[in-house]
Formats: C-alpha cells, structure tokens, sequence
C-alpha cells in the first residue's frame, strides 16, 4: 500500500468520522421532523459525498472541500426538525466545532513534531488524531445540546449574549487558519489555539450552569405555586365538610320533626331533595388516596365554573406510585391543559382513566379540542400560552415522569388530544409515601 493511498483512505475516514459528528449534533439539537429515519438519510448523503470525493479525486482541506462541507452541512440540516433559525444554528454550530477541532489538532501536531501548519495534514498522525478528536468532541457536543434542549430557560437575548464569546474564538481561528500555513507553530500559536478551545468548552459549561440555575428558580417557584394551590384545595375541602356537617344537622331536625308529625311521605320527599342538592354540589371521589381526590374534586370543580363535563373512571389508587408533589404536577398540569382545551370546543369533554395493572399504573387523560394539533413524534407540546390549550407546564410533567421511569404517548386526531402513561408499580417503593 503506497503513502499517497493511505492518505487518501485516512482522509477520507476523517471526512466520514466528521459527517457522523455533524449527524449526531443536528440529531441532539434539531430531533426528527417530518421525514422519517432522517439520521439514516444523512448518513446516506455523507456515503454520497465520499463517494463523489473519490470519484473526483478531490483533495482534503482546501476550498472545494470546506465548500462541500457547507453544502452538507446546510442539506442534512433539512432532514431534521425545528425551525428555519434552528437549522442555521445547528450548521453554525457544527462549523464552530469543525474548526476549532481542527485548528486544535493541526497546531498541537505541528508544534510537537516540527512540521508546517498547512502540511500538517499530510501526516497520518496528525489524520488519526484529527478523527478521535471529532469522534470525541462530537459525541460531547451532542449529548450537551440533549441535555439543553430538555431544559432551556435562557431568553433569545440572554443566549446571544452567551454565543458572543465563542464566536470570538472562532474569529481568532479564522486568522490563525489564514495567516500561520507556511511555518511550523510555535509554543505561543498552539497555546492560543488549545486554549481558545478549552475556553470556549469551560464557557459552555458556565452557560449550561447558569440555565440549570435558571431552571431551578423557575421550578422552585412553580412548586411553591403549587403547594399554595394544594393547600387552598385542602382549605376549601375543609370548609365544605363545614359545611356540609352543619347543613346535615338541620336536615337532621327537620327529618325528626316530619317523622313526629307521622308525615313518612314528606319525609321521603325531604331525603330525595337533600340527596340531589347534596350529589349536585360536591363531587364523590374515593379512590383511597385523600389528596388525589381533593385534586380531582377541585379540577372537576373547576372544569365545571367553565362548562366542561369531567368523566372518571378510577381504580384504588391508595398506592400510587407519586410522592404528594409530584401527584400535583402530573395531575393538575394535565387536567388543566385538558380543560382549557375542551372549554374551547364542542362538545367540551375530558375523559380521565387511571387503571393498574400488576406491572404499572396505566393514566389516561383526553380530551376535546377546537382543531387538531401538530405534535412531534414521542414529545408533548410546547410550552407556548398560544397553543390551543396544550402546552402550559408540560415541560414540568416530563421531567417527573422520566424521574420514575414512566413512558408516555401522545396523539391528536379526529378532534380528539389523548396523553397516556404507564408508571411501573416498582418505583413505589423509591418514593416517599406522604399521602
């Protein structure tokens, strides 16, 4: 095997390790879209662009082959979801990992082994490394970019001040590329460039800090809303129990004083009346869990004041596999997105299920909608307040669920929002049982 093959065949594995990085990025940061299997036709269009390479015999790091870079870049990028805006930022991002990695490993190389920068590539080492490295910091980015997009609170202006720095770097980067071909790096030139990197990849972890930080505040301040919601709930059950006991009383009276009289028919009457007025003016839950009923009497209450009829169908669910907070989130985020949802259609509907099984608890939630919406695959809708009623908190119902190992699915079709979710049994005896 002759030098000259060798480099072609290392070159076009880098080419091939890059392209699977660039895949794996969009993946995290884009997710699917429309078209199906869009990793699988990314992958056959990089097989294309090597295959095109070969083909053409065209050589590696030149202008040709950044430009044929961009034009992947920019095609794969269509393959997957998101907005026009996220799929430029995907391509900003996979360029800016491009070249600093590149940049990165061609001025460490040439420092260690005295070559010139823009020979560097010639090299096998310099090959081997250059795809570990993309191989390694592709995988990084990727999962980085996942953990982002589950949890991202910054603002549009907040993140573009955040960007500022790394597009500095990558400015830096362009000069050096530019101006430093035609002599071996020096102790100063690698530095710069290895420690343009490790910056900007320490201000990537400040950043993800600072979203996390974000994260908790807005959590935190959502849990104390709902602690204030449940603790109202229990208020409001208690004073009509009050209620309710004292009304009894006077039933009570008037019964006996019918019964005195030897009226057994206006007796009669008097109980029918008070057992309607009583079944119209509270809701009987009695799944053996205290606040899992006042949460679905208070939402049935609720749905009510707005004309939304409410059907339950519950099993015992004194073991339910949710501490007390967590009970709420579910619970309260997906009835109240369901009623505001149902409120704006005809005929206003909700229909809850909640089933065990020996395995897991089976939670159905559906309801009627104004028009069907547009949901991605495997994901609940965004929180946007102008969704058609879906939306709001639901983030917070994901990350409970994924806490105890639940899946979920939801669909829209015919008019018709459905979210179902099976909880394992097991996770029961993980959480705290505070009911």
């Amino acid at each position: 095997m002759s030098d000259a093959f060798a480099e072609m065949m290392l070159g076009h594995l880098v080419c091939l390790v890059q392209g699977n990085a660039f895949i794996l990025v969009e993946w995290a940061y884009l997710g699917r879209g429309k078209l199906r299997w869009p990793v699988l036709w990314a992958e056959l269009l990089c097989m294309g662009q090597l295959g095109l390479s070969l083909a053409t015999g065209m050589s590696f790091f030149n202008v040709q082959s950044v430009l044929l870079n961009v034009l992947y870049l920019f095609v794969t990028a269509q393959l997957f979801g998101g907005t026009f805006a996220d799929k430029l930022t995907a391509c900003l991002i996979n360029g800016t990992m491009c070249l600093l990695v590149e940049n990165t490993v061609n001025y460490t190389y040439s420092w260690f082994t005295g070559v010139r920068t823009g020979e560097a590539w010639q090299h096998p080492g310099c090959l081997i490394a250059l795809c570990a490295a993309n191989l390694i910091v592709g995988a990084a980015v990727a999962h980085s970019l996942y953990s982002w997009n589950q949890k991202c609170a910054l603002q549009p202006l907040q993140a573009l001040v955040m960007s500022f720095f790394p597009g500095v770097a990558v400015v830096l980067n362009i000069v050096l590329m530019v101006t430093g071909t035609q002599q071996p790096a020096t102790r100063m030139t690698m530095l710069l460039t290895f420690g343009m990197s490790v910056a900007v990849l320490v201000h990537i972890a400040i950043v993800q800090m600072f979203n996390d930080q974000v994260v908790q505040r807005q959590n935190s301040r959502y849990r104390a809303q709902l602690e204030q919601q449940r603790a109202e709930a229990l208020l409001d059950s208690y004073t009509e129990q009050r209620r309710l006991t004292h009304e009894f009383t006077n039933h009570m009276t008037a019964l006996t004083a019918l019964l005195d009289q030897g009226d057994l028919k206006g007796a009669q009457a008097y109980i029918a009346s008070v057992s309607k007025t009583v079944a119209a003016g509270t809701t009987i839950m009695d799944t053996h869990n205290p606040l899992l009923d006042s949460i679905l009497s208070k939402k049935y209450e609720e749905a009510a004041k707005v004309g939304v009829n409410i059907y339950f169908d519950l099993c015992d669910l004194k073991r339910m596999p949710f501490d007390s907070m967590d009970m709420v989130i579910v619970l309260s985020n997906l009835l109240d997105n369901a009623i505001r949802a149902a409120a704006q259609a005809l005929p206003p509907e909700v229909y809850v299920r909640i089933r065990k099984t020996p395995e897991e608890y089976l939670i159905s939630v559906r309801n009627r909608v104004q028009e069907d919406l547009l949901l991605e695959e495997g994901k609940l809708p965004g929180t946007t307040k102008k969704e058609s009623g879906h939306g709001m908190g639901l983030s917070n119902v994901q990350d409970v669920l994924r806490k105890y190992g639940a899946e979920y699915t939801v669909s829209c079709r015919d008019r018709w929002f459905r979210f179902t979710c099976a909880i394992p049994c097991a996770v029961h005896d993980m959480s705290t049982d505070n009911l």
